[in-house]
């Protein structure tokens, strides 16, 4: 990789600089080039939001909804029927 990455260079190192796992001249090249190409400081920002959004998407609900509740009471009434007998 040259001083002044391409792209394809950026998006091939973009994890890895956002762990700082490269050397600081590639460093200091992919962040030039972030300065200058919206599309790669665009796809920078998704991929250090991503984390939140995954936390925030898959976190249980705080209450379960009425039917699921239940549902679930249901499921243990017929149980303690069934055990009954």
């Amino acid at each position: 990789m040259n001083l002044m990455p391409s792209c394809k260079d950026v998006r091939e190192n973009l994890t890895e600089y956002m762990e700082g796992k490269l050397p600081l001249s590639r460093r200091m090249g992919i962040r030039i080039h972030l300065m200058m190409c919206k599309v790669c400081d665009g796809l920078l920002h998704t991929l250090q939001t991503l984390p939140t959004f995954a936390k925030e998407v898959l976190r249980a609900p705080a209450e379960a909804p009425a039917e699921a509740k239940e549902t679930y009471d249901r499921f243990l009434k017929n149980i303690r029927e069934t055990s009954k007998s």
